[in-house]
């Protein structure tokens, strides 16, 4: 099965900026086992602009979906846990509810990846797929930087949906 690195598309440079997340959301929380530290529904202003537009998914802070994605999800992982979202330009009057999907973080590059030496960026991924296990959608471990790789099955749902603002890396195999 094919896996692939998802993010917003750069191409989305009008993707809403968050303020303050830092301050509320402690990224370490951002796990099985940590996840009842961070609220279940939380507001966050964003910087005005009046040609803000939010995607099916944000990559950072963190991985965020909208509730079309988030059903997706669900498809696949039942038992995910989600956390609330609600992102408000009040100047604007603009506002879209994100779901933060409490995933796994898996172990699953190869000694072919290629990393930045603080190991905080990836250049290049290769995963060993039966680390995956039979996760649909996870978090790569052993970098600093938040990773969202996604198995092809879920990714083609996803697409079927006509979801805009991904942007899809297609990840080396062993």
């Amino acid at each position: 099965m094919k896996y692939f690195l998802l993010k917003t598309d750069p191409q989305f440079d009008t993707a809403p900026i968050i303020n303050g997340w830092f301050q509320k959301i402690d990224r370490r929380n951002i796990r099985v086992g940590k996840s009842h530290n961070i609220e279940k529904r939380q507001l966050f202003f964003i910087e005005s602009n009046p040609i803000t537009v939010f995607p099916d998914v944000l990559s950072f802070p963190a991985f965020m979906v909208t509730e079309q994605l988030r059903d997706v999800i669900r498809l696949y992982e039942p038992k995910m846990l989600f956390k609330e979202i609600v992102l408000l330009d009040q100047k604007y009057a603009k506002a879209c509810t994100y779901h933060l999907p409490i995933l796994d973080y898996i172990d699953c590059l190869t000694d072919g990846s290629i990393l930045t030496k603080d190991r905080s960026t990836i250049i290049s991924a290769e995963i060993d797929p039966n680390k995956m296990n039979e996760h649909s959608i996870a978090y790569i471990a052993s970098v600093s930087n938040l990773y969202t790789i996604a198995r092809l099955d879920i990714v083609e749902s996803f697409l079927r949906r006509g979801v805009q603002g991904i942007s899809l890396t297609d990840i080396k195999q062993i």
